[in-house]
């Protein structure tokens, strides 16, 4: 695995940008795991948004996201393929 494409695959877990990697890199079977679970993280963070005006417990679902966020990361850079809590299995089930 290169460096460069480590550098793709975090693009993976960051809000919007996540679509660059999930689309300019449909052949690249590592960039595409990430990205996907970045679809899945990416509307997390829209649900979690929306929870800070109808919950006071917002403040741990956002730490919760934060550890999966630092999950995936981790994952990207150590050359995991393995699932993030939660997100992970939602995200093996989406066909590109």
């Amino acid at each position: 695995m290169t460096r460069n494409q480590k550098l793709i695959t975090l693009l993976s877990y960051l809000p919007i940008i996540f679509l660059v990697p999930l689309f300019a890199f449909r052949k690249d079977q590592f960039i595409q795991y990430h990205a996907k679970q970045g679809v899945i993280m990416f509307m997390l963070a829209i649900l979690f948004s929306f929870s800070f005006w109808i919950s006071a417990l917002a403040w741990i679902l956002w730490l919760v996201y934060i550890v999966i966020w630092v999950t995936g990361v981790i994952n990207v850079l150590t050359g995991k393929i393995e699932p993030v809590p939660v997100v992970g299995k939602i995200a093996e089930r989406i066909n590109l």
